[in-house]
């Protein structure tokens, strides 16, 4: 069970959810998109938060079957002990992997941008130990930080992006409904894929509180994340059109450089959204790395996880630095979220859900 100090409210359960959702996906969601369904990527989108909203609802019900228990102890109570444990590997590795492409991505934007000089390992480092600092401190405290950090980041972009309004070419989401099958599967699976993260539901729904309406936060935190992701998508290829945003390796930081506010006291608004991002990436590995700690000391049968991630940062570390370029790091990353990105969200919480199903059917002939 858990204890007093570790509680949060559903509010703050939602931000976990988008706060482990958003992060360096938003980079190149755009990209992803235009390239593979041109305009069309906005209606691929819409669908893909329709089954991401289906699937947190088959997550939030396993978690509020069993109140006050986290994942681990959720599957060794309902499935056998070597499946149960093979699973709880396979969460352990998907996370250490997660936290591993956050750190990376968002060093190689930040030496882009602004550190060109410094170091690439320095900036993992400097990120690492900030996120082990802060992740030492619980979960209520970084529920708190995400609460914080999520309005600083998003309400700033949202303002900052009306400027570009002027100078958008609805033209470029032309024409529509272009794309077959093929490309609808393909671009159903990219916008899918960005709303990796929402399994947090499965560990963190344990310290909410009060668990009534708990479902309703969850639902209204997936469509928040589906809209910011439309926004940003038409934002970008009305700004850019669809073969330079295909082309552009980040196209949701370079549309930044395109803003320009004529007699405003704002200079350098470049500098102002790499500050949002570097906000939503830190919260965004802060929460990878409790949920780590949590599913590791749930399974040691530990008393306190704050330390775990301490342990955890040369593992990390070495996942980070191992790929030779930016282009590898993607490719890594597509593996990543094919196989064990597929299993975590959507398999292993199918096969918990079908199991309970069955073992409440079986209760009810009994």
């Amino acid at each position: 069970m858990i204890g007093g100090n570790d509680k949060i409210t559903k509010g703050q359960n939602a931000g976990l959810v988008i706060g482990s959702v958003l992060g360096v996906g938003i980079l190149s969601l755009p990209k992803d998109l235009a390239d593979i369904a041109g305009p069309d990527g906005v209606f691929l989108l819409i669908i893909a938060t329709i089954i991401i909203i289906l699937l947190v609802i088959v997550h939030s019900k396993i978690a509020l079957k069993f109140p006050g228990k986290t994942l681990v102890e959720i599957m060794n109570d309902t499935l056998p002990k070597p499946i149960a444990l093979m699973f709880i590997f396979i969460f352990i590795f998907f996370y250490l992997g997660a936290a591993a492409s956050v750190v990376r991505v968002f060093s190689e934007g930040i030496k882009m941008f602004m550190l060109s000089r410094t170091p690439l390992e320095v900036i993992i480092m400097t990120m690492l130990l900030t996120n082990v600092y802060i992740v030492r401190q619980g979960i209520e405290p970084i529920a708190r930080i995400v609460q914080i950090v999520l309005p600083l980041a998003i309400i700033p972009f949202f303002l900052i992006s009306l400027a570009l309004i002027p100078d958008l070419k609805m033209t470029n989401m032309l024409p529509l409904f272009q794309i077959g099958i093929k490309e609808v599967f393909q671009g159903l699976k990219v916008a899918a894929y960005s709303f990796i993260g929402t399994e947090i539901i499965l560990i963190s729904t344990a310290y909410v509180k009060d668990t009534k309406n708990a479902l309703k936060y969850n639902i209204l935190s997936t469509v928040f994340l589906g809209f910011i992701y439309i926004f940003i998508f038409i934002i970008v290829v009305t700004q850019f059109g669809i073969k330079q945003t295909a082309d552009l390796l980040w196209p949701t930081l370079f549309l930044m450089k395109t803003v320009d506010i004529p007699g405003a006291f704002l200079e350098n608004v470049e500098g102002i959204f790499i500050t949002i991002w570097t906000l939503i990436a830190l919260q965004g590995l802060a929460v990878i790395l409790i949920q780590e700690s949590i599913v590791i000391s749930k399974a040691l049968k530990l008393k306190e996880s704050n330390f775990i991630s301490m342990p955890l940062l040369p593992v990390i570390y070495v996942l980070a630095v191992f790929p030779e370029n930016i282009a590898e790091v993607y490719d890594y990353m597509n593996i990543f979220s094919n196989y064990l990105g597929t299993v975590v969200a959507l398999g292993i919480p199918l096969v918990l859900f079908i199991v309970l199903l069955f073992k409440k059917k079986g209760t009810k002939k009994a």
